[in-house]
């Protein structure tokens, strides 16, 4: 067993330390990657629903699902499982809190589809008092399109008591795969490394 740095604080720690520190994390992210969200949207399996036939945790399923059944690539699939995963930590800022979620492990299209779709998914309010027009606003934006089908098709369509929805099991692979992929190009490219550590 390696033994842990004595260092109480960053100052004291020495270069060598710090490399094995980045090391050790390198190690450590890569081998958990996509451990904690799923955990996290595991946790949202018992919540109740807001009305609807079913709850929060089983929409993020059904859209998964029918993203996949859909033949959309896995980061995509991986995206629509993961689409409300701020729900309950900030219900009118979900979509900001789940983008960052995914940023550093997804394509930029698909982090903004993500991050934007509580403005788009309103187009689809019928009889409701929000304004479907809201996101007319981004009108132009190379990931608009995309977004309003990602509603259209795998968010305000997802609340069906009936379907089968494929269990979380079947997607952890896919959230691995795609966060194992995105934190090896983050430790590729350290975004804090100093100019010099970066052209080592």
């Amino acid at each position: 067993m390696t033994a842990f740095i004595a260092a109480p604080s960053f100052r004291d720690t020495t270069a060598e330390e710090w490399q094995k520190v980045f090391d050790r994390s390198r190690a450590r992210d890569i081998s958990t990657a996509g451990d904690h969200v799923l955990t996290l949207l595991r946790s949202q399996e018992s919540v109740a629903t807001s009305g609807w036939a079913i709850n929060a945790y089983t929409h993020a399923l059904q859209a998964g699902t029918k993203a996949l059944r859909a033949g959309m690539d896995e980061e995509y699939v991986v995206c629509a499982l993961l689409h409300d995963i701020g729900e309950f930590l900030d219900p009118f800022n979900h979509g900001d809190i789940a983008g960052e979620v995914v940023k550093n492990f997804v394509s930029p299209e698909n982090y903004w589809m993500v991050a934007n779709h509580p403005v788009f998914q309103l187009h689809f309010r019928d009889h409701s008092r929000y304004d479907r027009e809201a996101c007319l606003k981004y009108q132009g934006h190379p990931a608009f399109e995309r977004t309003l089908d990602f509603c259209e098709r795998f968010d305000q369509s997802c609340f069906d008591g009936a379907y089968d929805n494929l269990p979380l099991e079947a997607f952890e692979p896919m959230v691995r795969r795609v966060f194992m992929q995105g934190t090896e190009r983050l430790y590729a490219r350290h975004p804090y490394a100093t100019r010099a550590a970066a052209a080592q």
